[in-house]
C-alpha cells in the first residue's frame, strides 16, 4: 500500500469515527431518550397490515404527548412500510414491516394534533390507498 492509500484510508477511517460519535452521542437530541436510557413504554399500539390494509384497534389510537408509545406491527402476506405523518405532509417516522416479524419502534410524540398513516413501502398495485387520515390524536 502506497503513501496516497494509507492517507486515503486514514481519512475514510477518521470520518467513520466521527460520524459514529456524532450520530449515537446521548447530546443529540432524539439520542437521549432512545440509546442511553431503558425506559418501559408508556403504551403500546398493534398495527395489522394485510390485504393492501392497515388495521388499528377498534377504539382508535389516542397517545398523550411526551409518554413513549411502541407500535408494534406485523404482515402476514407481504413486506409494508408503516408512516406517520403531520398534516402537512412531511414524515414523523417510518419503518418497514416484514412479514412474520413483531415490527416494533418506539416514539414520543412532541406536538398535540392528528396525524395519518400510510404503507410507504410499495408492495404491490394498491399500495396508494393504504392511507388512513387521522389515524392517530395527540392529546396535550
Amino acid at each position: 500500500m502506497d503513501k496516497d492509500e494509507k492517507t486515503w484510508l486514514g481519512v475514510l477511517i477518521a470520518i467513520f469515527i466521527v460520524f459514529n460519535i456524532v450520530t449515537l452521542s446521548p447530546l443529540v437530541p432524539w439520542q437521549k431518550w432512545m440509546l442511553w436510557s431503558d425506559q418501559t413504554p408508556d403504551e403500546r399500539i398493534a398495527v395489522e397490515f394485510q390485504d393492501y390494509e392497515i388495521r388499528l384497534p377498534a377504539e382508535g389510537v389516542e397517545v398523550k404527548t411526551g409518554e413513549l408509545v411502541e407500535f408494534v406491527a406485523t404482515s402476514n402476506d407481504v413486506t409494508y412500510g408503516l408512516g406517520v405523518f403531520r398534516k402537512g405532509g412531511t414524515m414523523v417516522f417510518q419503518m418497514q414491516v416484514v412479514p412474520g416479524h413483531e415490527n416494533k419502534i418506539t416514539w414520543k410524540f412532541d406536538e398535540p394534533g392528528l396525524y395519518d398513516i400510510r404503507s410507504t413501502e410499495y408492495s404491490g398495485p394498491r399500495s396508494p390507498e393504504m392511507f388512513v387520515e387521522d389515524a392517530i390524536q395527540v392529546v396535550p
